[in-house]
């Protein structure tokens, strides 16, 4: 699969900026430290839904991409399909109204079923259009998705580092993330910011460029879906920042979590076929 030039230029920039971090964490941090912006607490608490809604649809194109020959198979992938796309609403009405500091599960099933039928909707109708497509986009979306969170889930239990908005000068002190300590934690992710689950999840917006390969009317607004993908993550990234939830290194290392997986699993999905060359003398 070759990848587009505004990727390349994407991957440069973060390693470009990962060395900027090694001089600098602390110090970025430190001067963009502002706990009650406003505006940075109301991009953060829609940072995360953008991949749950990503994955809810895929999950719905699961479902409506199968095979109607009710193999195992095909009765298993609609079970999948079905059961994913409702986990993946019922999170995005979870997190949606955690961050606004509600909890009303009437609220969370309504958002649910909500997103569970214009999901199933619009890939059923988009399914009537190239449903191969769509199953491969949707594979490739919940396999790099179970991929960067294993890796942070991982990363965040193990990588003792703590928060920039935590730090109060006598007991935690500033470490790189390179000289943190490891202490196995389960629940880590709850207090430690390396890596950034939170911008591993966001670079799944990145995903939206799988649109074109399932949707016609969209094959000529590459570059506007690409400019959609990159500044949602830009002001995600700025505003991790400016809240003390994230060093730089760490909202780094999560995008690069997160690109590299959904690079793997496109290689994987859209690989070329080896073709036998004496088919192609015959």
């Amino acid at each position: 699969m070759k990848i587009r030039k505004e990727f390349q230029i994407f991957f440069v920039i973060l390693v470009m900026l990962l060395v900027v971090s090694y001089y600098f964490d602390y110090q970025i941090s430190e001067e963009l430290y502002n706990r009650s912006s406003l505006v940075c607490r109301s991009i953060h608490v829609f940072a995360q839904l953008p991949a749950y809604l990503l994955m809810a649809f895929f999950s719905a194109g699961i479902f409506n991409s199968r095979s109607r020959d009710y193999s195992a198979y095909s009765m298993l992938s609609a079970a999948g399909g079905f059961l994913l796309t409702a986990v993946f609403g019922f999170l995005c009405g979870y997190v949606f109204l955690y961050n606004l500091g509600l909890y009303s599960i009437t609220l969370i099933m309504a958002i649910d079923i909500g997103i569970f039928v214009c999901c199933y909707m619009v890939t059923k109708l988009i399914c009537d259009h190239d449903a191969l497509a769509l199953r491969k986009a949707s594979k490739l979306g919940l396999s790099s998705f179970a991929l960067i969170l294993f890796i942070t889930l991982i990363g965040t239990a193990f990588f003792d580092r703590i928060p920039f908005r935590r730090l109060d000068g006598t007991v935690n002190v500033f470490e790189p993330w390179y000289l943190s300590g490891f202490s196995f934690e389960p629940t880590g992710f709850l207090n430690r910011s390396f890596p950034s689950i939170t911008m591993a999840l966001t670079a799944d917006i990145l995903l939206i460029n799988l649109v074109p390969e399932f949707a016609r009317r969209f094959r000529d607004r590459k570059t506007i879906l690409s400019m959609i993908s990159f500044s949602w993550i830009l002001l995600v990234a700025i505003s991790q920042l400016i809240l003390g939830y994230s060093y730089l290194s760490d909202i780094l290392i999560g995008l690069l979590i997160g690109c590299l997986s959904i690079l793997l699993f496109s290689i994987i999905y859209y690989r070329k076929p080896k073709v036998n060359s004496s088919e192609n003398l015959s």
